[in-house]
């Protein structure tokens, strides 16, 4: 028995009301796409939308098109709510770096950032409601004989949508995959960089398994404790020891005279996900390569001995699956804590510590991550005055700077230090409902000035101490290299360097890249 329904009476008042429905839900696919696509790619979405209206207008049977109904237009209205979730909070497209990071949420995080952006939550819900409700009402679109034809027509659209995709490869040589291509034309859009963020992350699995063979030799730095911090979404603008007027770093200006101050330190991208590997690892900004993400901290700090940990705060749901954890993983000792705050971290580096010989402690705080006033306990609120997002914000920093005393008391009398930097700054934006967010398509500069200090117990012999202020424009995207200097490693073929007269050497014309993976110049970035 065929699916598609038999001819139903008609009414012209029913007619009327459908026909103001569909072209409603037309209107807001139209809409919504036109704020961000070409013409042509509008065209070809709001085609393909109208199509599956039609189509499922004229299925007979309520649960097979309820059903289809859920599959199809569900993504539909998810789609629309991304696209404006982007614009409204980011003034971007949606984009691989959006993709990269809702792939890569925790439920906790996750839960957070809905009960943020629940005007989006909001708006799915009623586009869903609305475009399933409309494929429910009126009478049949077509007349009995051509009830068949819009689902023809649909099938007939999608394969021509492969076919000038495949004759677009063969004349290109592009490397996006044809279902990308497919995708990209239909109005689930935003499925394209989902389905490349998740191709991205088969490439994890490649950094534990194919260590790169390294050939290195020692020198000795007088440093038996090495603690690099991986800071979240903190401004120097809102840091007193870059000069803003809130008091929210004490212990690091009563530590100014053991630190080596980054003045210009510029991360290599807006968002954690992409900051993050380009720091830790031997891919580089300019020279974009997946694969050069088994070249990393960790897994060259093990080749040279040291007794490697990394405890994060950044959840463990997501965590196995991203590039961050893939290079976390090959750690002697890895740990993913959920609960509490950072200060969470504190028992682990401690534990850490009692183990004899070399080791580096690597510890990925949550920082300043939104919502900020969810980073800190209540009794570490003790900024106020300002609007709530700032105090939220500034009192965050601050919890920040009191675990980095902590840890600086701890470390003291010991041959130790600590390098930290933060993945990656915010914009904030008092005219947004969002005040703090990430940076987006063609980030300002104040999403990617980011602190970055290098510490010094006490007990480190003054030779290998480098303190001051240091001024160059520096790029995060050097981390890796900084911090094999720091540990004292040197790759055979290249010449031995200390920090000290690297960073003297150091003159690059410094680039970030954005969250579609466009490459800026730093200068030319306001």
């Amino acid at each position: 028995m065929s699916i598609f329904f038999p001819q139903k009476s008609t009414h012209s008042q029913s007619r009327i009301f459908d026909g103001l429905l569909l072209a409603v839900c037309l209107l807001i696919v139209v809409g919504v796409n036109l704020l961000n696509a070409k013409y042509n790619a509008v065209i070809n979405r709001a085609l393909v939308f109208l199509l599956i209206m039609l189509t499922l207008k004229c299925i007979e049977n309520s649960l097979i098109r309820n059903v289809l109904a859920a599959i199809l237009l569900i993504p539909v209205a998810a789609d629309l709510s991304l696209q404006l979730y982007a614009l409204n909070n980011f003034n971007s497209e949606f984009s691989y770096g959006f993709a990269l990071s809702i792939l890569n949420t925790t439920p906790g995080e996750a839960g957070a950032m809905l009960g943020l952006y629940w005007r989006e939550c909001l708006l799915f819900a009623v586009v869903s409601l609305l475009f399933i409700y409309t494929a429910n009402t009126g009478p049949w679109p077509v007349s009995y004989r051509l009830r068949r034809v819009p689902c023809i027509v649909l099938c007939l659209t999608i394969i021509g949508f492969f076919a000038q995709a495949y004759l677009h490869q063969i004349r290109k040589s592009n490397v996006e995959s044809l279902v990308q291509r497919v995708v990209q034309a239909t109005p689930f859009s935003t499925a394209k960089v989902f389905m490349q963020a998740i191709e991205d992350n088969s490439v994890i699995a490649d950094i534990g398994k194919n260590i790169p063979d390294y050939h290195i030799t020692l020198s000795e730095t007088g440093i038996d404790n090495y603690v690099l911090i991986i800071g979240e979404s903190e401004r120097t603008a809102n840091m007193g020891i870059y000069g803003y007027t809130r008091n929210t770093t004490p212990e690091l200006i009563k530590q100014k005279p053991q630190l080596l101050l980054f003045r210009n330190a510029v991360a290599a991208a807006p968002v954690t996900i992409m900051a993050v590997p380009l720091a830790m690892t031997a891919d580089t900004v300019t020279k974009r390569d997946p694969h050069k993400y088994r070249d990393n901290i960790i897994n060259i700090a093990n080749k040279a001995g040291y007794d490697t940990h990394w405890y994060s705060r950044q959840g463990k749901g997501g965590a196995h699956n991203n590039v961050i954890a893939g290079i976390a993983m090959n750690a002697h000792q890895h740990e993913w804590i959920d609960q509490g705050y950072d200060e969470a971290l504190l028992p682990r580096l401690n534990d850490a510590l009692k183990k004899p010989g070399k080791k580096l402690i690597v510890l990925h705080l949550y920082g300043s991550h939104e919502p900020a006033c969810q980073r800190f306990p209540s009794d570490q609120n003790v900024l106020t005055g300002g609007s709530k997002a700032d105090d939220c914000y500034d009192n965050s920093v601050r919890y920040t700077d009191t675990l980095m005393g902590k840890i600086f008391r701890t470390l003291e009398n010991s041959r130790s230090s600590v390098m930290y930097f933060s993945d990656h700054a915010l914009v904030r934006d008092p005219g947004r409902a969002v005040v703090y967010s990430h940076g987006g398509v063609n980030p300002p500069k104040e999403a990617l000035s980011i602190p970055m200090f290098i510490w010094y117990g006490s007990r480190v012999d003054s030779k290998f101490k480098v303190t001051g202020d240091y001024g160059t424009a520096w790029s995060a995207d050097d981390v890796n290299v900084l911090a094999e200097l720091w540990l004292g490693i040197h790759r055979q073929g290249e010449s031995v360097k200390t920090v000290q007269s690297w960073l003297a050497d150091y003159h690059k014309n410094v680039s970030v890249l954005d969250t579609t993976g466009k490459n800026y110049d730093w200068r030319n970035i306001r």
